[in-house]
């Protein structure tokens, strides 16, 4: 089958420390060929980086999520930027706007995201987005950031709504201007019709797959840690949802994957 690529988790997280092997070991077993760890702040971008030089098939994205955007100081935003340019960082993310928790003001929040963006433009990578009651909010800014970036000169896409949790309509809306949305464990919920919706309707070539670990797992391990090998539950429901195989799934998103953050993974013919 063709590896499937988690598109956003956080193994630099403390739920991980004590058995990280193990869980990368699980996620291979599982045919998980790449794992995208995603920064959401300065130290945990740090980690990132150090985790994918030592493991070959995990790679750094570097934010700072709206939560911790009051730490984008200037010295910080200056790292970020330096980091973001390196190539072995993938796309800069988890950023965006936050206004369901509103941990940090809003005007700081928008502050930090169009700083992010500016450098996402500067060193030419994607952008792993950050949503939530903040779809209409942040739309214009994403258009304008997609109208400036250099990624439209090769055909790649300009970044992704992670744990996309907004309308059908919104989906396609981000989907226009050039963005991928990802499809979370979370479509696996009873009551999650929004995202069963979202992943039936849009176009395949526009959905990637992610479980966002530690946190969102599968509707069977509700309430317990996510790891990046239970995104396959997120292809099977994408697959159930449209009455495809799974397999039509794991290439398609996997495709989309490298092209969106140009992962070297060879996916077989």
């Amino acid at each position: 089958m063709t590896p499937l690529i988690d598109t956003h988790c956080h193994l630099q997280d403390a739920p991980f420390a004590a058995d990280l092997e193990q869980v990368i070991e699980r996620a291979l077993a599982a045919g998980i060929g790449a794992m995208l760890v995603c920064g959401f702040d300065p130290a945990s971008n740090l980690a990132a980086l150090e985790m994918a030089t030592t493991y070959p098939f995990v790679y750094p994205a570097i934010g700072c999520h709206p939560h911790d955007a009051d730490q984008m100081t200037p010295p910080a935003l200056d790292l970020l930027a330096a980091q973001a340019a390196s190539p072995a960082v993938l796309a800069v993310g988890e950023i965006g706007l936050d206004f369901y928790r509103d941990l940090s003001p809003r005007d700081v929040q928008i502050q930090a995201l169009e700083a992010q963006l500016a450098i996402a433009v500067q060193v030419g990578k994607p952008v792993s987005v950050h949503s939530r009651d903040a779809e209409e909010a942040i739309f214009p800014y994403l258009a304008a950031y997609a109208r400036r970036s250099h990624l439209s000169t090769s055909k790649r896409p300009f970044g992704v709504m992670h744990c996309f949790g907004g309308s059908l309509e919104q989906a396609r809306a981000f989907v226009e201007i050039g963005f991928l949305v990802s499809i979370p464990c979370t479509i696996t919920y009873p009551r999650n019709e929004a995202t069963r919706r979202i992943a039936a309707e849009l176009p395949m070539e526009s959905l990637v797959v992610e479980t966002d670990s530690p946190y969102l797992p599968p509707q069977p391990l509700r309430g317990k840690r996510n790891e990046p090998a239970h995104v396959r539950a997120a292809a099977e429901a994408i697959a159930a949802v449209r009455g495809i195989a799974v397999e039509t799934v794991a290439r398609a998103t996997t495709e989309n994957a490298i092209r969106l953050f140009g992962i070297p993974l060879e996916v077989a013919a």
